[in-house]
């Protein structure tokens, strides 16, 4: 049976159905971020992910299987239960990705013990892969995540988990690399293109990736107050869709929860179009064009096939003011 934050969330507390009714309603009214296990049994499990307070992902464990239930008919799952153990590990909305690969594909297909001063050539060596994986770092007081997009794009998405606090981006960068415990265990999740969770990775990465690299060309070009314009543009848009997605200096950060990969496609269509439309008016379509074609050689198989099997450039051309 799988385990996630064991050694930093260790507490359990018995509930009864109507008290766990109660402690959900508690959690929604404080807006809590956090990964629920419900134990009804050593192989009898209950996840819940909860962003900001709501229940965004349900998952049922039934010995070694886990299947994402739907949030429609979410009482089901809790019929005919009695009591059970809830831990409660509170996380930031960045580590979700990770926590969904990690729960949606069981299995990692890479498990060793090695030492922490090892890990950043480790992460290195990864990043030649010419597939994306997520990575899995345990401490005994600490886990860590980061995601690999392959085809040597540097690693991304760096989330520290400690009890208690939960560090995300630079900070956990630095953690990776100052963390006093000497030895953990790291699993590698590799790309599997059956599985939902990596088309819905692959699709993130693509998009952001693509992001990042046609901005980059955009400001050699026009320089960075240009450049800052449409970054400014582009996180308003962001704001006032309340998607979780974000761009300084043209890195992208997105640790937007979205409800299915479709509606991940159709925002991310819409901040594509945003940035063909300015960048075109100013250098042309035909630049742009260049920028988009050298962006998606890039990526690799897997990010290109996402993005490609979701239209999210298909359909910019006709956008385009033509220079």
């Amino acid at each position: 049976m799988i385990s996630l934050f064991e050694s930093i969330y260790p507490y359990r507390r018995s509930v009864s159905p109507s008290e766990l009714q109660f402690m959900l309603k508690l959690f929604q009214q404080d807006l809590k971020t956090a990964l629920l296990e419900i134990s009804y049994s050593p192989e009898d499990k209950i996840f819940l992910l909860l962003n900001d307070g709501k229940i965004s992902c349900a998952y049922l464990a039934k010995e070694d299987r886990i299947t994402r239930r739907s949030l429609l008919n979410l009482s089901t799952l809790f019929q005919d239960r009695d009591h059970g153990a809830i831990r409660v590990c509170e996380l930031v909305p960045s580590s979700f990705g990770a926590v969904k690969t990690i729960l949606e594909q069981s299995h990692s297909s890479n498990t060793f013990p090695s030492s922490t001063t090892a890990l950043p050539g480790i992460i290195q060596k990864w990043q030649a892969n010419p597939e994306p994986s997520l990575v899995h770092i345990r401490w005994p007081n600490a886990e860590g995540f980061v995601f690999i997009p392959g085809n040597h794009f540097s690693a991304r998405q760096y989330v520290f988990v400690t009890e208690g606090n939960s560090s995300d981006s630079a900070a956990a960068v630095s953690m990776f690399s100052h963390w006093s415990e000497t030895e953990y265990t790291i699993s590698q999740y590799a790309h599997d293109s059956q599985l939902e969770i990596w088309k819905e990775n692959s699709l993130q990465l693509g998009f952001s990736l693509l992001i990042e690299q046609v901005m980059r060309r955009y400001e050699e070009l026009v320089g960075h107050m240009l450049s800052s314009k449409l970054e400014d543009s582009l996180n308003r848009l962001s704001q006032a869709q309340s998607w979780g997605i974000s761009i300084v200096n043209a890195s992208v950060d997105d640790v937007h929860l979205f409800d299915s990969i479709d509606h991940a496609a159709t925002a991310y269509r819409t901040v594509l179009d945003l940035v063909a439309r300015q960048i075109s008016v100013v250098i042309g379509a035909r630049l742009f064009d260049e920028a988009i074609n050298v962006g998606m050689d890039s990526l690799g198989s897997p990010l290109r096939q996402a993005v490609e099997d979701n239209d999210l450039v298909a359909a910019l051309a006709a956008n385009l003011i033509r220079g």
